[in-house]
């Protein structure tokens, strides 16, 4: 062919080598969008179609350049002409339907459809006569391309199965007839049309907007197919002769249809990206607006509401829940917003059902988002028929609320999520994680200052102690001297002066339990078994227990470490723990199965030991502490009880909380610090019942 021939083509070629150095410059400044979404794990970036894209235009003007200037003569670079433009059309059709053919190795669908499409091009351009071993072979690789587009038809993406199994059948029917006549251009024609007609399709179905883009695209698209289908069918003369001349148009319609594309979207992308930005521009300031210090610093039912209520209003959630730790070491629902009763009650008692062993062992926080958030499956926690299954409640995007150590301190439950087929992004996430952290923060503040308060209460006991208990010291000794001078008289004047003997050791014993808060009793510490000082309470209050009707249960976590503690003095605080809910149960109704429940478990470089009631609960569990607070009747306690027991615990380099339990009963938590791995163990021995 003359190469003046074909010259009339030369401004679509220079004008197609412009479009791919647009399409170059454009794919190089391109911000990343989210995917179109084909299938779970199979999706293309906007930045991976176009590179394809740039690609595929990169063949097509070679094939033109080489068609212009006369370059295919039959042979090698007929072969490379031939190739370059079944190469351009792959590319377009990869880039729209990214399917794995196989995993292990990775193959994309695109590459073993391309594989004998290409073989057989190579072949029938260096040899337009085949033998009859080399026909066979041409066969063979028809049937192979058939056969790996038949598999891809039935995977699930934008086109129908039956749509895409027909066009398959129609092109792959047609090109096994044309082989088997040797009329190898025909074949690849109707390939090369084949794939740009289901290319201009996929295009239509991805992108669902009437726009320039969308139409030129489409429309190039499927005009450059018309004649590439029509020809094998009609033949050269039976083609109309303007489609042919206009194929390259074609081409050049479609290049800036893809380009236009490129623009549209890159607009759509700035505008969503600043609605994102106002979007959590709002969020933020609704989350400034609440003010988590009016959060109650009592463990009260539904303290977090407000906030769920704004995460619900301004977020990308419709539902959130918070989940706090509770002090006896599991966890429950303290807040949410757009749950349905049974969803609430079924997350509540899921809550509590949750320790910290199973939170760890089930992994929650392992499967990551973005950022901080996680989409957690629920189903390890759950039991069998529980209600969360019963309503397909399984799993929910959650955020770990935690302290300056790490240690978690709850989390922040999201579900419902707007707009499910937009992917979150870092500003849908961002305010929550703030959010979250300020959780965090008050949290742990609020219980640091629940502390230092119950301290300095205690030692401003002690410096009052210090100075009440040398001024009454010497009076009470006069007078229990002349009450046991008294005694010696009969008559009621003896029985007046055991009562006055009696109230005055009453006192001593008073004041001697005041000094305790002023100066520490010494402490003799060594490893103690929690396990057997455990038991050995059960032993002690087993009368007294089954005296009240009161059910003992005692729940000791396997290889349980010792603790490093003075032996009577924690058996001591296990007493009167125990002596306190029993005289809480006294005011349960009566028939109401009594429970006491006692679990020990180990938690970092701590054991837990938590002492659960299913009495009416403590009347203000911010106070159980305080010396001289009681409940009781007159006469029945003075209330240095647990008072003393907190200050033992401290003494310890422990803690010591209470809190009422949903919907009903009282827990006592204790936290005392693990004895060293190599320290010397101690075996606890029996002690008498108390008097």
């Amino acid at each position: 062919m003359p190469i003046s021939a074909d010259l009339y083509r030369a401004p679509t070629l220079i004008l197609l080598f412009v479009l791919v150095a647009v399409f170059g410059a454009l794919w190089r400044q391109r911000r990343t969008l989210p995917p179109l979404r084909m299938r779970a794990g199979e999706a293309t970036t906007a930045r991976q179609r176009q590179m394809m894209w740039l690609v595929g235009w990169m063949f097509a003007a070679i094939q033109l350049e080489m068609e212009v200037f006369g370059r295919e003569q039959a042979g090698f670079w007929l072969a490379i002409s031939r190739a370059s433009i079944q190469m351009a059309a792959l590319m377009f059709l990869g880039s729209m339907a990214p399917q794995y053919l196989s995993r292990k190795p990775r193959i994309l669908y695109v590459v073993a459809f391309a594989a004998p499409v290409i073989l057989f091009t190579i072949l029938v351009s260096i040899d337009p006569v085949p033998g009859q071993l080399a026909r066979a072979f041409l066969l063979a690789s028809v049937f192979a391309a058939l056969l790996v587009a038949a598999r891809w038809s039935l995977e699930r993406h934008l086109l129908p199965i039956w749509l895409s199994l027909l066009l398959v059948a129609l092109v792959g029917s047609g090109a096994i007839w044309l082989t088997w006549r040797q009329e190898y251009g025909a074949v690849l024609m109707l390939v090369e049309g084949g794939t740009l007609l289901i290319t201009s399709l996929l295009f239509a179905l991805a992108f669902r907007r009437l726009t320039a883009g969308v139409m030129l695209t489409v429309g190039g698209l499927g005009a450059w197919s018309l004649p590439l289908l029509l020809t094998p069918l009609l033949g050269e003369t039976g083609v109309p002769i303007v489609l042919t001349r206009t194929l390259n148009l074609m081409k050049v319609i479609a290049a800036m249809g893809m380009i236009v594309l490129v623009l549209e979207d890159e607009i759509a992308s700035n505008r969503a990206a600043q609605l994102r930005d106002r979007r959590a521009r709002l969020e933020m300031e609704k989350y400034t607006e609440i003010f988590l210090g009016a959060v109650p610093s009592e463990e009260e039912n539904r303290q977090y509401d407000p906030i769920c209520e704004g995460i619900a209003e301004a977020s990308r959630f419709r539902q959130a829940a918070i989940i706090v730790h509770s002090p006896e070491g599991r966890f429950r629902l303290a807040g949410q917003a757009g749950m349905d009763g049974a969803l609430v009650c079924a997350l509540d008692a899921l809550a509590q059902r949750t320790t910290d062993e199973k939170v760890k062992n089930a992994g929650i926080f392992s499967k990551q988002v973005i950022g901080h958030l996680v989409l957690a499956d629920l189903t390890p926690l759950m039991i069998p028929g529980d209600e969360l299954l019963q309503i397909n409640f399984r799993e929910a995007h959650a955020i770990a609320v935690r302290g300056r150590e790490r240690e978690l301190l709850g989390a922040l439950l999201l579900a419902g999520l707007r707009e499910p087929e937009e992917p979150l992004l870092t500003e849908d996430v961002l305010p929550l994680e703030l959010l979250a952290a300020r959780i965090g923060a008050t949290r742990e503040q609020q219980m640091l200052l629940r502390r230092l308060l119950q301290s300095e209460r205690l030692a401003g006991l002690g410096q009052l102690a210090g100075g009440v208990a040398h001024e009454l010291n010497n009076p009470l000794t006069v007078v229990t001297g002349y009450a046991e001078l008294m005694m010696e008289n009969e008559g009621a004047t003896h029985d007046q002066a055991v009562v006055i003997l009696n109230e005055a050791r009453r006192m001593k014993q008073i004041i001697d339990s005041l000094i305790r808060f002023r100066k520490a009793a010494p402490l003799s510490r060594g490893p103690v078994s929690l396990e057997l000082l455990l038991r050995d309470t059960e032993r002690v209050a087993r009368r007294d227990l089954e005296e009240a009707h009161i059910d003992w249960q005692l729940r000791i976590a396997e290889s349980l470490p010792h603790v490093l503690a003075d032996r009577d003095q924690i058996r001591q605080v296990f007493l009167q723990v125990v002596k306190n809910a029993i005289g809480s149960m006294d005011a349960s109704p009566d028939g109401m199965d009594r429970l006491l429940t006692v679990e020990a478990s180990p938690a970092g470089h701590s054991l837990h030991v938590t002492f659960s009631d299913n009495g009416p609960g403590f009347a203000n569990p911010a106070r159980v502490f305080d010396p001289f607070y009681t409940t009781r009747d007159q006469g029945e306690g003075i209330g240095l009880g647990l008072s003393i027991c907190y200050s033992i615990i401290r003494e310890h380099g422990g803690q010591i909380s209470a809190v009422n339990l949903q919907p009903r009963g009282a827990a006592v938590v204790i936290e005392l610090p693990a004895a060293e791995a190599d320290g010397r163990l101690e075996t606890v021995k029996e002690v008498e019942a108390l008097p």
